[in-house]
């Protein structure tokens, strides 16, 4: 699921107060959450009741519990598969949630606080087909070779899973080869 939502999810987490949000798991999901949120570090509560576990993370009960029931209530029914795009969405919620959306009603339930971080930009610099960064007006600057997550110009507001590794390899090639041919031109 993860390179399905991963820029999604945080966008959302930065309209937040705070930019923090909780996502919670009743019983039925709480076996499929990554391994990164069973460590010691992880801000968590877990409670049979969503009123204790609003009390736990200190949210607003009754806005949780209002959230909850809109959510649940939103769900569509289908048949879930968390290793594929099931179409199991909901309808009359903003945000919209296109897949994987089971009603979150079985105890206990689980909160994990989470907040997002930078991965890399959409924005960057701009390359040319060797690897060579472009000034203002488009002429390569000599010298000066650039890969990976600080070129601009490959995505736009989303990416597909793995991209960024991708970018890295691929420009990081090419960018080091046409280096290296430049520093012996040198």
């Amino acid at each position: 699921m993860r390179n399905y939502t991963y820029a999604k999810y945080g966008r959302e987490v930065m309209k937040q107060p705070q930019r923090v949000a909780v996502q919670i798991f009743d019983a039925k999901t709480i076996d499929m959450v990554r391994d990164e949120y069973r460590i010691r570090e992880v801000t968590k509560a877990t409670s049979d009741t969503i009123e204790g576990l609003a009390e736990q993370l200190d949210i607003d009960v009754d806005g949780l519990k209002q959230t909850i029931a809109e959510f649940n209530a939103a769900c569509q029914p289908g048949e879930y598969n968390p290793s594929i795009l099931d179409g199991v969405g909901t309808k009359g919620i903003t945000p919209p949630k296109s897949n994987w959306a089971l009603p979150i009603d079985k105890a206990p339930y689980t909160g994990f606080v989470v907040t997002c971080g930078i991965t890399f930009t959409f924005g960057g610099l701009k390359i040319d087909t060797e690897g060579r960064v472009l000034d203002l007006v488009e002429k390569p600057i000599p010298g000066l070779f650039a890969a990976g997550e600080l070129v601009g110009g490959l995505f736009y507001q989303n990416y597909p899973g793995g991209t960024g590794l991708l970018n890295g390899s691929v420009f990081g090639r090419l960018a080091g080869k046409n280096a290296g041919r430049h520093s012996h031109a040198a």
